[in-house]
């Protein structure tokens, strides 16, 4: 039995040892698992398959719908399903139809949410009549004292598009059938897009919305569509990271690390399985910084065709973040800060004839760049205004009113001042005190349903040990890596040091795939210092319980309250 185990790990050793920085077909295997493994706990309870695609459109306050039952009938609760746009409605009730009396108001403020409005009536009548222009329903069931469904008819067709989709009522209201947090935003302005309607979400750029939107066209709006992009964004993220790790190691076991880390951190988890656009923009700026990466990495003698290969798709990938959020720009200072600082490193060293040579490449490169990095990103971000044009107040279908929408997004952006509960500031970040609560239920009683965008400590907290590390060493040593790594963290990072609005802990998002990458240079120094592997597979371990720990969390998974208050190490967490 001995000699079979160590057989087996003897050919493990084999398979995992490589000292390439180039991805081979044992990477992709390696990999392929890891996203399979994910990929298994990211798509269990995204969202439901089902929601109402029909609505009843009440297109001036004062319209109205009435349905009936066959008998006398008491009612205590009204379950229904609000459309694109949400409002409120006065339910009248009768015993004959002639007569009506007001029995309360049925509201709702989000677009495709499920709402309960609780009543106690006995009739045969039933009418809702809108108080809002241009509100719109989606479903109505109705509930006995007892808990049970009751059937109730329409007395038009108009009344039919509330009853006509049963067996999607859900059995309970929760994230998994309801948009929630800013869901109520990008994924309604998706189904904006699909349909043709005027998108109220203007604030970013429309990119991460049509991406959203792909699904809704083949599967419908529900809640499975509007995140089933972000969450596959999360996948591919898995992919890049465990890339650049290879690259930049040279070490498949260090790729694999960081792959492992990305799979388990609870941040990453929670954000991308929400119907919001943030995947797509961490995503594109990990794409990015891998092909800048790649291009820095170039020797002098390799061909200029490899070295404008990776600056165009560096260039068209940063174009890609940044028509999700500005917030891409702050990765355009980083790349730009160690794009001229490798042309001036490499200059001062080279002498002779070799400069000459130097000077004519980069006359090439810097043209190449005002193209990869300046036109064609412009072209890309007013071409997507001009296929989706259709953004309320300031629609775009010329140069004019795209220049107009930008300057209205500035100001809006400039000028934010609301405060919100769970905002933070920006140095409170990289140890995440605040994490931002996106949902709560309580399913049952003593049970507790919540999400909350919270770091896996193991990572974020090990992650500030980690950037003085490879600070330090970037300093020390000046070493390529560790110099890329610290511009790279402190450009997404510190510009935030320096705007006033109320921020997020999911502004940090973007930072978090780079300190990945110094955690596993941090790890690296460790195993060397302290000359054992064991570091590393503790540390793992670790990482991987505090997932477990904390994935009721990250997940919405309904758990006691007891267990749930456990979690809440410091007071600021609040889930």
């Amino acid at each position: 039995m001995k000699e079979k185990l160590s057989g087996l790990f003897a050919r493990l050793k084999t398979f995992l040892q490589d000292d390439s920085s180039k991805m081979k077909w044992k990477d992709f295997v390696i990999v392929g698992l890891l996203i399979l493994a994910y990929g298994v706990f990211s798509f269990w309870n995204l969202g439901s398959t089902k929601n109402p695609q029909t609505f009843l459109t009440f297109e001036e306050a004062g319209n109205e719908v009435m349905l009936m039952f066959d008998e006398e009938t008491e009612i205590s609760k009204i379950r229904h399903y609000a459309g694109d746009e949400p409002g409120a409605y006065q339910i009248l009730i009768s015993m004959d139809g002639e007569e009506f009396e007001e029995l309360g108001t049925l509201e709702n403020e989000y677009s495709f949410t499920w709402v309960d409005t609780e009543v106690e009536a006995k009739l045969i009548y039933l009418k809702f009549v809108a108080l809002n222009d241009a509100t719109q329903l989606g479903e109505i069931q109705l509930y006995d004292q007892y808990g049970e469904k009751i059937e109730i008819k329409a007395m038009s067709e108009r009344g039919e598009l509330l009853l006509d989709e049963k067996d999607t009522v859900p059995a309970n209201i929760s994230y998994m059938n309801s948009t929630y947090f800013d869901e109520i935003y990008f994924a309604r302005s998706a189904y904006q897009y699909v349909n043709d309607i005027q998108v109220m979400e203007w604030v970013h750029p429309p990119l991460g919305k049509l991406i959203q939107a792909i699904p809704i066209v083949f599967l419908g709006m529900t809640p499975f569509a509007y995140r089933l992009m972000g969450n596959i964004a999360g996948i591919l993220m898995i992919f890049v990271l465990y890339a650049f790790a290879k690259k930049m190691f040279k070490n498949r076991k260090y790729a694999i690390i960081a792959g492992l880390l990305m799979m388990f951190d609870t941040f990453h988890f929670t954000q991308t399985r929400m119907g919001t656009v943030d995947s797509f923009l961490v995503l594109f700026m990990m794409i990015s910084a891998y092909f800048m990466y790649g291009y820095l990495t170039c020797e002098k003698h390799d061909k200029m065709k490899k070295k404008l290969i990776n600056l165009a798709l560096c260039g068209l990938f940063f174009a890609f973040a940044t028509c999700v959020k500005w917030t891409g720009l702050y990765l355009g200072l980083g790349l730009c800060i160690m794009f001229f600082g490798k042309m001036i490193y490499d200059f001062v060293k080279t002498k002779g004839e070799e400069r000459k040579e130097l000077r004519h490449d980069y006359v090439t490169i810097i043209l190449a760049c005002i193209v990869f990095f300046i036109i064609i990103p412009c072209i890309i971000y007013a071409s997507i205004y001009f296929l989706a044009p259709n953004v309320y107040p300031y629609p775009v279908t010329n140069l004019r009113e795209l220049i107009e929408q930008i300057k209205g997004m500035f100001s809006y952006h400039s000028t934010l001042t609301e405060e919100h509960p769970f905002s933070s500031s920006w140095y409170t970040w990289p140890l995440t005190l605040k994490p931002v609560w996106y949902y709560v239920s309580y399913p049952t009683a003593g049970f507790k349903s919540t999400i909350a965008a919270i770091g896996n400590p193991a990572i974020w907290w090990v992650g500030v040990l980690a950037f003085f590390c490879v600070l330090v060493k970037s300093i020390q040593k000046r070493k390529l890596p560790m110099i890329f790594l610290t511009v790279i963290l402190l450009c997404l990072w510190l510009p935030y040091a320096f705007i006033g609005r109320c921020m997020f802990l999911y502004h940090y998002f973007p930072v978090i795939p780079f300190l990945m990458l110094a955690i596993v240079e941090f790890l690296k120094m460790l195993k060397e210092k302290l000359k054992s592997k064991w570091v590393v597979l503790i540390y793992l371990g670790i990482v991987i319980l505090f997932f477990i720990f904390f994935y009721p969390v990250a997940s919405g998974y309904p758990m006691p309250e007891t267990y749930i208050d456990s979690l809440q190490w410091l007071k600021s967490w609040i889930f």
